[in-house]
């Protein structure tokens, strides 16, 4: 009898030896794959576009929407649509500049990111407007 415990303990062992061994390999090649030397940069939300940047962005935007003559802008403001963080409104300047359609030019940091049609949320009709130089 104690032959026969003695072999099934040996057998029971020996199956388990292989199992520690593989699980061990599998989890040492995981903690290897976990450390890696190219982690993506730490967020930085954007900041505000210079002045510069607003004057160039707001002269490309006028030229996608195709205005000409004088224009006026508001001041910069932030938002949490669009295609960036902060944005300016802008229309051509004129008599009837409140029947001018507003458009919306946004910016992320310095970087110029589009322009679109202003919507009722970006309330620029709201805000005072000054001449664009």
């Amino acid at each position: 009898m104690y032959l026969r415990f003695e072999l099934a303990r040996r057998s029971a062992f020996g199956r388990r030896r292989p199992l520690q061994a593989l699980s061990t390999v599998l989890i040492l090649l995981l903690a290897g794959c976990a450390s890696s030397a190219n982690l993506p940069p730490a967020y930085r939300p954007a900041h505000a576009p210079s002045t510069k940047a607003v004057q160039e962005g707001v002269r490309k935007g006028a030229t996608e929407a195709k205005l000409t003559g004088g224009m006026e802008t508001t001041a910069v403001r932030h938002t949490d649509h669009g295609p960036g963080s902060y944005f300016v409104c802008l229309r051509q300047h004129g008599p009837s500049a409140g029947k001018r359609p507003a458009y919306s030019v946004f910016f992320d940091d310095d970087a110029y990111k589009g322009i679109q049609s202003s919507v009722i949320f970006d309330a620029c009709e709201a805000q005072p407007w000054v001449p664009f130089s």
